[in-house]
C-alpha cells in the first residue's frame, strides 16, 4: 500500500469518526434539553406547591384579605405578599411558555387562572406600585391583560 493510499484511509476514517461523533453529539443535546424541560417543569411545581402550602395555612386570612376592602395594615402587607407570590409564580410560568418549556395546553390553563386573579382586591394597586420590577416582556404581558378586562382569550400564546 502506497502512502497515499494511508492517507486516503486515513481521512476516511477520520471523517468517519467526525459523523460520529456529531451523531452522538446530537443525541447528547436533545436528552439535556429533556432534562432541562423536566428541571422547569420540576422546579415551577415545587413553587407552586410550597404557595399551595402557604396557601392552605393560611386559608382563613387569605379568604379575608382576597375579599375585603377595608383592611388594617398587617392585612393590607400579607395581602401585598400574597400578590407577590402569585406575580412571581406567574412571571415564572410565562417565561417557560415563552421558552418552550410548557405544553401550550397547560399555559393556555394558567392564562384564565392569572385573568381572574387580576380581577382581584388590591391587584392593581399592588401592579401599579411594583410592576416596572418584573421583566419588560412579562410586565407588557400582564400590562395587556389589565388593559383588555378578562372577557377574551388574547394573550394566550395562541
Amino acid at each position: 500500500m502506497s502512502l497515499e493510499q494511508y492517507v486516503l484511509v486515513a481521512e476516511l476514517v477520520a471523517s468517519t469518526g467526525v459523523v460520529v461523533s456529531l451523531v452522538y453529539l446530537a443525541v447528547q443535546v436533545r436528552q439535556a434539553a429533556r432534562v432541562n424541560s423536566a428541571n422547569a417543569r420540576h422546579a415551577i411545581s415545587q413553587f407552586a406547591l410550597d404557595f399551595t402550602m402557604f396557601k392552605a395555612e393560611h386559608a382563613d386570612r387569605l379568604a379575608r384579605v382576597m375579599t375585603e376592602a377595608d383592611l388594617g395594615p398587617g392585612d393590607s402587607t400579607f395581602r401585598w405578599w400574597n400578590h407577590m407570590m402569585v406575580f412571581l409564580h406567574a412571571e415564572t410560568y410565562f417565561h417557560h411558555y415563552e421558552l418552550g418549556l410548557m405544553p401550550k395546553k397547560h399555559w393556555s390553563g394558567y392564562v384564565r387562572y392569572v385573568r381572574g386573579y387580576l380581577t382581584g382586591p388590591g391587584v392593581e394597586e399592588f401592579w401599579a406600585d411594583v410592576g416596572d420590577a418584573f421583566s419588560v416582556d412579562f410586565a407588557g404581558w400582564i400590562d395587556g391583560l389589565l388593559a383588555e378586562g378578562s372577557g377574551s382569550m388574547a394573550g394566550t400564546g395562541s
